[in-house]
């Protein structure tokens, strides 16, 4: 079977082969007592043969990927080689994703073994509870931001308050400093690979997973990002979206920032 049909088949599987349910965690759902694997497959493959078929007679644009972690740039990328950045970093919540992607991983040979999963997750932004150890030491880069140091210290005065003495509990307000500085290590390294005058597109959603406190990522991250010489272009609204815990609409913003060299 060729990469494209692996790829194919990955995702027909998670989404409609499988038992999985998405909600934001991943789950089981409504258990099918059988399921069409080879038409949703064939279907798969006909979706992504149509989609090639539109840009075989575009020129070709050759690309890039890289397995890396992103707060390490430096020493992976050429200096002063990007002119733009567009990504979606994860947010300061209860999200696994290495779990929410699992199926994938193992089915497409990524993770073959725990020891396989650990280091993949010890190269992403800890941005979830079941995704630190005790190695982690990002939160160094930002314990002078007060306004970061408030936050955790309200989600673990909170945390007291409410009696919630679980192992991922205890990590609401260490996770949220480690998110903060990973993000501060990620922009500071870009630094030294952007061009002058690139432009950057984060999107980013705030959130209140952690006992309900509120998180303002964009704007948290768009402070860090004038703190390092970064110029904020703007905060643009992106969407709102539902949160499960408080049935309250959250902000998801594009925070745009600009490197002047």
């Amino acid at each position: 079977m060729s990469q494209v049909e692996m790829l194919a088949l990955a995702k027909a599987l998670v989404n409609s082969i499988s038992n999985l349910r998405f909600g934001p965690e991943v789950g089981v759902g409504t258990i099918k007592e059988d399921a069409p694997v080879l038409r949703l497959w064939q279907e798969e493959v006909a979706v992504m043969a149509e989609v090639l078929s539109h840009v075989k007679d575009r020129a070709p644009v050759t690309s890039e990927v890289h397995s890396a972690d992103a707060r390490q740039l430096k020493n992976l990328l050429e200096p002063q080689s990007i002119d733009a950045v567009i990504t979606s970093p994860p947010y300061p919540n209860e999200n696994d994703y290495t779990r929410t992607t699992r199926l994938e991983l193992v089915l497409l040979g990524f993770v073959n073994s725990k020891s396989e999963l650990q280091a993949l997750k010890k190269n992403l932004i800890r941005s979830n509870t079941r995704s630190v150890y005790k190695e982690d030491d990002d939160d160094q880069w930002i314990a002078a931001n007060e306004r970061i140091r408030e936050i955790a210290d309200k989600i673990e005065k909170r945390r007291l308050e409410l009696g919630k003495t679980s192992g991922f509990e205890r990590l609401y307000a260490r996770v949220t400093k480690l998110y903060f500085g990973g993000m501060f290590r990620h922009l500071m390294d870009m630094r030294a690979v952007l061009k002058p005058g690139a432009h950057l597109a984060y999107v980013v959603g705030d959130q209140a997973s952690y006992l309900r406190v509120m998180i303002r990522t964009g704007e948290i991250i768009s402070d860090i990002a004038r703190s390092l010489g970064y110029e904020v272009i703007g905060i643009d609204l992106f969407r709102t979206r539902l949160a499960t815990a408080t049935r309250e609409q959250l902000r998801e913003e594009v925070v745009v920032l600009r490197w002047p060299g």
